[in-house]
């Protein structure tokens, strides 16, 4: 399916695409084991495991994907305007959401257009509110949020379907752990989705096709003990196994 209707995606996300990024390279291989769900890396924190298909570190990627798995792009000198035959690719730039918490800032790769050095996509996608409710304000969020708008009207035509990933769920409680005062709750992080996703769907619903993808609404529906995990996981991941099921939820809806 992705082959054929998606063959070339532009991702934009935190650390949480990232553990999607992990499942679909190894074809769920990672954290793939009853053992390994119980190990923090598959719990919650992976930004330091040493991972073979890419390197986790870098804030842009490219990665080509066949029924194998998929593998990071790394010779300098590739064509990253065409995609080999039989695969589909992702391109990944990792960001902090919109917030001040991004170094270098959020709208640096689009300086140099985006879609000039790694073509136009069949999707792209947009990860946020995780950083934008923990470290922003509503206001300064609303503002660079408009000049997103500007980017993706500018780099991404009609023909680009956008899909918006809402933020993780998070259960519980504010976590103020110094030295980065983390502001997010329940609430706020649903308020976030919903500001984010009806501003979308405002600007580009008469000209793209926007759909979203509702990962929050995945957790919140499980039992009160699992949901509760948030409050142990400072980054808000969700764990491997759920994941795998958003992976699932997400291509069931692209291909079905």
């Amino acid at each position: 399916c992705l082959k054929q209707q998606y063959p070339l995606m532009h991702w934009y996300g935190d650390s949480n695409l990232r553990r999607v990024l992990k499942k679909l390279t190894t074809r769920g291989a990672w954290c793939g084991t009853s053992d390994e769900h119980q190990t923090r890396t598959c719990i919650c924190e992976d930004y330091k495991e040493e991972f073979t298909p890419f390197n986790a570190t870098y804030r842009e990627l490219i990665i080509d994907f066949d029924e194998s798995g998929g593998q990071m792009v790394s010779n300098k000198d590739a064509d990253f305007l065409h995609v080999p035959d039989n695969h589909t690719r992702i391109y990944y730039h990792k960001w902090e959401g919109l917030s001040s918490k991004n170094k270098p800032a959020w709208q640096t790769p689009f300086e140099e257009s985006v879609t000039s050095r790694f073509g136009v996509p069949s999707v792209a996608m947009i990860s946020l509110t995780n950083w934008d409710a923990a470290f922003d304000t509503r206001a300064h969020f609303a503002l660079e949020l408009e000049r997103l708008f500007g980017i993706v009207r500018q780099e991404y035509p009609p023909t680009t379907e956008l899909i918006i990933r809402t933020g993780q769920y998070f259960c519980c409680r504010s976590d103020y752990d110094p030295p980065d005062t983390r502001a997010y709750s329940r609430l706020r992080n649903a308020y976030f989705d919903q500001y984010v996703v009806a501003a979308f769907q405002e600007q580009f619903g008469h000209t793209h096709k926007v759909r979203v993808w509702n990962v929050a609404s995945i957790s919140e529906h499980r039992p009160w003990s699992y949901r509760n995990e948030t409050t142990e996981c400072n980054s808000n991941h969700a764990r491997s196994e759920l994941v795998e099921i958003e992976n699932q939820v997400l291509f069931n809806a692209m291909c079905n």
